[in-house]
Formats: C-alpha cells, structure tokens, sequence
C-alpha cells in the first residue's frame, strides 16, 4: 500500500523551479567535489612514491564504499523518502574532504576513499528517485540532462581550481573549499528541499522485490557493469595518469584538461537529454556506443599528444551521450513502488565494475602499456552496443517496458 503526500500544498510552478535548481546545484557540488578528490588524491599518492598498481587499489575503496551502502540507502529511501539521505550525504562528503587534505599514508587514503564513496553513494542511490518524482513522468530526459550538465559544468570548475591550488600543500586548500561548500549545501537543503514522496508502508521481502524486477533492468546491470569497468578507471585514473607521467603535463595543465572534458561534457548533456526525449533512445544508445569504442581504437593510433587529448575530448562527447540515454531507456522499465530498490541495483552493478576496473587496467597500464588498455575499452563498448541492440534484434513484446505492455 502506498501513501502519496505533500508538504503543504500542491507544488506551484515557482516552487518546483526553486527545487529543481537547488538540486541541480547541490547534485553539482558534490560532482565538484567529486571532481577535485579524483585530481587531487591521485597525484598526491603519487608525490609519496607509490605505483600504479596500489593507488589503482586505493582509488578502487571508493567503488567498494559505493557497493557498501546502495542497495540498502536505495531500499530504504521507497520507506523513508529521499529528503534525509541527501543531507547525510552531503554533510559527510564535507567531513571527508577536510580529513582527505590531512591524509598522507596509504592506508589513510584508502579509508577516506572508501568513506568518500559511501557518502557519494548515499546520494547516488537516491538522486535517481529524485529527479523521478521531479519529472513525474514528463521529460526526463530533458530535466536529467539538465541535472547532468550543471553538474558536469561545476565539476569541470573543480578540474580546474584543484589543478590550480594543487601547488599550495598538495591541493589542501581545494579540498578544504570542497568541504565549505558541501556544508553550506547542507544547510541549503535542510531548509529548501521540499518534494512529493512516495513512502511504502509495507515492508516487502528482498527477494520478492527481486522476483518482480523486470528482467530488461538485468541487461541494464550488464550494460553499467561493463561501462563502468572501463570508462570510470581511464577517465578518473589510467588517462590522467598517462598524460601526467608520460605526456609531462603538469598539475595545472593535467586539472585544466580534465576540466575540459566536464565542460564539453555539459552541453552534450543538455542536447542530448531533448534528443532521447524524441528519438528512438535504443538505436540512440548503440549508435554511440559503437562511436565511443571506434574512438578508443583512434586513441591508440594518435600520432601525438594533441591528437590524443583531441580525440578523447571527443570521446567524452559520445560517452556523455550514453550517460543521458542509458537512464532514459530503462526509466520505461522501473517500477514506480521499488525506484529506489532497482535503481540502486543497477548503481551498484556500476560501482562493482569501477571496483574491478582500477584494479584490473591498473595492472594492465602497469604491466604492458595504455594500448592494452585502449583495446579492453573499445572491445567494451561493442560488447555494450550488442546488448543496447538486443530490443532492435527480437521481437519488441519479449522487452516492453509495463508501461508498453499495459498501454
């Protein structure tokens, strides 16, 4: 059974705008924030002297603290609502930081990573059912891209404030500004997040749940496991630490370019949460897949380090695509009682393959050489094509959303 409420009177179109641009702005803070740990941390292991392999390790404790808390946050936010999850994650990704810019062991650095991604997964695990309950059903698409790409524009800032501060006690101070802003989020939230939510009285068994999961929501498992097995560890670790290491960029260029990558991302996520509002999202999906594993095949070929960075800015455009479509495509296969449930499923999938992944291509990187690496990533994305083709390859009844089905 299930009772729907509202704090106070039916939203009106200002207050919904005032909601949704305080999400926004908060899902971009700790995307900032995200961002600048990812820069920062990785270059100070390095500075101490250790190898690719453990920082590889190290930075894979944030993918564990994500499979860690998921799926229990997501059952519990269909009981609880959502409201309660965002501000604990906030305010403890704001305590991390400030620890983060103290940590200079390994064993420190990996349990701060792993409690950075506990508290960043506490809010992946619900943000998914917020911005549900935002669209309501009406162009979700356009309001996740949105979300998307503010987020992805203010984490491209934090690129480059924490190549720029990493001079000043080993990026210490961006850490410390990280930590400011996750707290003032944190009071922002407290007092201005006000949604419609869902609250299931009923406690139902996990394995109920399970059973009644529509079973396309497992090729979505498939499809974020695989992506984030290879797209989370060269964009967050292997690529940056090619261009540091062995292209010679500093600091600065390295959080500049990174940037780059977040500021051409957030325009394709804006243009590309309408296209899937309009277009067939499956043919959408395997188009670009397929384009982001031909990218990584070019990646390998680069005759220079300005061709490199070229295309794989380029690849970041084709990889931002599929970051808007892939949730839209299995937005139609969600059941509206268990969001939290299933969509934390398929978010721990993902943290799962971006454990594996650091650990697996940095070994790989460490062992042969980024070729390898390139290779693993293009063959990925084809297997990934194969999978997002699966609808267009069987008849449309055997995978129609309930929705379909139903209408």
């Amino acid at each position: 059974m299930f009772v729907f409420y509202e704090e106070g009177q039916e939203m009106k179109g200002r207050r919904i705008n005032r909601e949704f641009i305080g999400f926004t702005f908060i899902s971009g803070f700790i995307s900032f924030g995200y961002n600048v740990v990812m820069t920062v941390i990785p270059l100070r292991m390095v500075d101490h002297g250790l190898s690719y392999s453990k920082i590889g390790s190290a930075m894979s404790a944030v993918a564990i603290g994500l499979m860690v808390i998921k799926l229990m946050i997501g059952y519990l936010s269909d009981l609880l609502g959502t409201k309660k999850f965002i501000l604990c994650s906030l305010a403890g990704l704001g305590a991390v930081c400030i620890l983060l810019a103290k940590a200079d062991e390994l064993l420190t650095f990996t349990v701060l990573m792993a409690a950075l991604g506990i508290f960043r997964g506490i809010f992946l695990a619900v943000n998914g059912s917020y911005v549900m309950e935002m669209a309501d059903g009406r162009g979700y698409g356009k309001i996740y891209g949105a979300v998307q790409s503010i987020s992805s524009l203010l984490a491209s800032i934090g690129g480059m404030i924490s190549g720029l501060l990493y001079q000043f006690r080993e990026g210490a101070f961006a850490l410390y500004l990280c930590s400011f802003l996750l707290i003032a989020a944190t009071i922002w939230a407290a007092a201005g997040l006000k949604n419609k939510e869902c609250i299931r009285r009923e406690r139902l068994p996990i394995l109920h749940i399970f059973k009644s999961i529509n079973k396309r929501i497992l090729i979505f498992c498939l499809l974020i496991f695989i992506q984030s097995f290879v797209a989370g560890p060269m964009w967050n670790f292997i690529i940056p630490m090619y261009c540091y290491n062995v292209l010679l960029f500093s600091p600065a260029k390295l959080g500049i370019l990174m940037s780059m990558d977040e500021l051409i991302s957030a325009p394709t996520y804006m243009l590309a949460g309408r296209a899937v509002d309009k277009v067939n999202v499956v043919k959408f999906n395997v188009l670009f897949l397929l384009v982001t594993a031909l990218g990584g095949l070019l990646l390998i070929k680069s005759p220079s380090p300005a061709v490199f960075m070229t295309i794989f800015l380029l690849c970041s455009v084709s990889v931002s695509c599929t970051f808007v479509g892939i949730p839209k495509e299995r937005i139609g296969f969600i059941r509206k009682e268990q969001k939290g449930f299933e969509l934390a499923l398929i978010s721990v999938c993902g943290s799962l393959g971006d454990s594996l992944g650091n650990n697996v291509l940095g070994r790989v990187a460490e062992t042969y050489t980024i070729d390898q690496c390139m290779y693993i990533f293009s063959a990925s994305y084809v297997a990934m094509a194969l999978l997002a083709a699966i609808p267009l390859l069987f008849s449309a009844s055997h995978f129609a959303s309930p929705k379909q089905e139903n209408g």
